[in-house]
């Protein structure tokens, strides 16, 4: 992985890198109907490049780190249910 500037403008990553990132998304699947999915999407997966440029770079723990996002943020959005 090569980057010039943790800016997200100057940011260079090749093939190998973007493959990591892509099977990562990938795992979390799509969640929700139309733009909220996109949405929620577009916020896992902006978060996957930040943890990716940072540093994480193993495939499974990246991978593991989208799903527990993705549920994250999942669980922030649900509607809430009382409980009995």
């Amino acid at each position: 992985m090569y980057y010039v500037d943790q800016d997200v403008g100057t940011l260079i990553l090749t093939p190998a890198d973007l493959q990591i990132i892509t099977h990562a998304m990938l795992s979390v699947g799509a969640t929700g109907a139309g733009a909220e999915a996109i949405g929620h999407r577009e916020i896992v997966g902006k978060a996957v490049i930040r943890l990716y440029t940072a540093g994480m770079t193993d495939p499974d723990l990246l991978t593991d780190a989208a799903r527990i996002m993705a549920a994250t943020r999942l669980l922030d959005h649900a509607p809430r249910q009382e409980v009995a």
